[in-house]
């Protein structure tokens, strides 16, 4: 263990570096220092890593935990300001979506289909200003979703999400969600 002492101490340092060049938005996106980071899960250093970037890779990450258990439940639209830039690119089902507003509008048409909707972290990477998670999503389908009227069904689904981040905000998201499992629970698709 007494290997990665040195590695803590310049982690914190370059922790404390970020802060002073991009400011209190990012201390404030990323929270209080003193928490858990990783859900369980650690992040990984690899050969192709520069030492420098590991602390930015763990605010990133430390930024996307709050933003999930914080705002992408949705039920707070005011905290957007403060995890996604205005500009935020989303691509999502071979399609690409352009600012903060219309992210809200999607994150507002999930919650109208799936009032119950919550989101958990399975498994979280980071690397440089790109943060991937594995989520797990639960809801009961009580509006309308990809054309498929309320079925009363609670559906259990996964996605993939890479997020890119700048100066403590989310800028890109390039999202995949098992749509097909979703439709074939909501009896939209037939099981094979």
């Amino acid at each position: 263990m007494r290997r990665y002492t040195k590695w803590a101490v310049v982690v914190t340092a370059l922790g404390a570096l970020t802060l002073g060049i991009f400011g209190s938005s990012v201390a404030d996106a990323a929270g209080p220092g003193g928490g858990n980071i990783g859900s369980g899960s650690s992040s990984r250093i690899t050969a192709e890593s520069a030492p420098g970037n590991h602390g930015i890779s763990q605010l990133n990450k430390r930024i996307i935990l709050r933003y999930t258990s914080e705002y992408l439940p949705g039920r707070n639209p005011a905290l957007a300001s403060k995890f996604v830039s205005p500009d935020i690119v989303v691509h999502f089902g071979g399609q690409t979506f352009h600012g903060r507003d219309t992210y809200l509008g999607i994150v507002a048409g999930n919650l109208v289909a799936f009032p119950d909707l919550t989101w958990t972290v399975e498994d979280i990477r980071a690397e440089g200003d790109t943060v991937a998670v594995r989520y797990s999503m639960t809801g009961t389908h009580l509006g309308p979703f990809a054309g498929v009227e309320a079925t009363g069904k609670v559906i259990r689904s996964e996605s993939m999400t890479f997020y890119r981040l700048s100066h403590g905000k989310i800028v890109e998201e390039r999202a995949q969600l098992d749509l097909l499992g979703m439709l074939r629970q909501m009896g939209a698709i037939p099981a094979a």
